[in-house]
């Protein structure tokens, strides 16, 4: 139960730091979407792992 609550919170951080990112300059959207995209596997391949 720990790893879901850890995965969904650093997806959910991911998500946060995207949309602030976005906020502040839309033009740096398309490249951090590849990153933001990397994390957010690599939680749910962490969920999966420890579930």
């Amino acid at each position: 139960m720990l790893a879901v609550l850890l995965a969904v919170f650093f997806a959910a951080a991911a998500v946060a730091g995207f949309a602030g990112l976005a906020l502040l300059d839309a033009r740096t959207v398309p490249p951090i979407t590849g990153t933001c995209a990397l994390i957010l596997t690599i939680a749910a391949l962490a969920v999966a792992v420890l579930h």
